[in-house]
């Protein structure tokens, strides 16, 4: 048995929380099925093949959010949601450039060089970023879509100023991958907007006066939000020299009888108990009481 390291990554506690639990888990699966819709609405456009996928997801002020974005640029401005919350949809001038050649279908062997653009390409792009705001709509986990509407095409939007300098944003990294490489598309929408929609951090993000969530969007996120089933074979207690003695090959008694049930947990807690079994060439479980405490 081998043992490894944990990562530990690097952490700034000079910029905001990040939004956690089931609204971070309810953000991720809008997004991805943002990603998705997207790459479908743009192949109709495009002449080559392009991989759209869901990054990182973090929060930031205004001020370092928009000083971080791309330069040259451009964004999609975008208003969201009953209330119309403004949202920044940016590309790098590259990425934007290379769209407009596989829509066109000039052919480059690599990232094209930078330049104004006329008045016909202006025009695809916007072509292009409202395909954007469609998506966004389309993705929405309700009967209804979300409204979302492209108001402006902005170029060089790292000198916007349509956020005050401290209002905390949702920075969203989305991954484009063409023939030339990839490159970072970001998503920006406020704190303040995301909880007008629904997507509100439970644990102290949103203010003590918003207003409460209204019940058909926590229910339709909250049948998309992923939760990992863990199923226990058994736990072994070691002493660290012990541990660090572990080689491949060895092996460890654990504190499960080889007749007991197995649990299986979710967030920590007991759900059910049930039987490992085999289904097809994979490892399986069998349920055979719930935990009803």
């Amino acid at each position: 048995m081998m043992t490894t390291t944990p990562a530990f990554s690097n952490c700034d506690f000079s910029e905001p929380r990040r939004l956690t639990g089931g609204a971070n888990r309810a953000l991720k699966s809008w997004q991805t099925s943002v990603c998705a819709l997207l790459l479908e609405n743009w192949q109709g456009l495009l002449g080559s093949n392009l991989q759209i996928a869901l990054g990182r997801i973090d929060s930031a002020t205004a001020t370092r959010a928009i000083r971080a974005l791309p330069d040259p640029g451009f964004a999609a401005r975008l208003t969201i949601g009953a209330s119309r919350f403004d949202s920044l949809f940016v590309f790098s001038a590259r990425m934007v450039l290379t769209l407009l050649h596989d829509m066109l279908g000039t052919q480059t062997e690599d990232w094209p060089e930078i330049r104004p653009m006329t008045a016909v390409e202006t025009s695809m792009v916007e072509l292009l970023f409202g395909e954007v705001a469609r998506s966004i709509g389309q993705a929405w986990p309700e009967v209804q879509p979300l409204e979302c509407e492209l108001h402006s095409v902005i170029s060089r939007p790292i000198r916007c100023r349509l956020y005050g300098p401290d209002d905390i944003l949702v920075r969203t990294r989305i991954t484009m991958t063409t023939a030339f490489g990839e490159e970072e598309a970001i998503w920006l929408m406020p704190q303040t907007g995301l909880d007008s929609i629904g997507i509100r951090d439970s644990t102290g993000l949103a203010g003590e006066h918003d207003t409460p969530l209204p019940a058909p969007q926590l229910k339709a996120l909250a049948k998309l939000m992923p939760a990992q089933l863990v199923v226990s074979l058994g736990r072994a207690t070691l002493t660290l020299a012990e541990m660090n003695s572990l080689k491949v090959g060895d092996y460890l008694p654990l504190d499960q009888a080889v007749y007991q049930p197995l649990e299986a947990r979710v967030d920590g807690r007991l759900q059910w108990i049930g039987n490992p079994c085999r289904l097809g060439g994979r490892q399986g479980f069998q349920i055979i009481a719930a935990n009803n405490g």
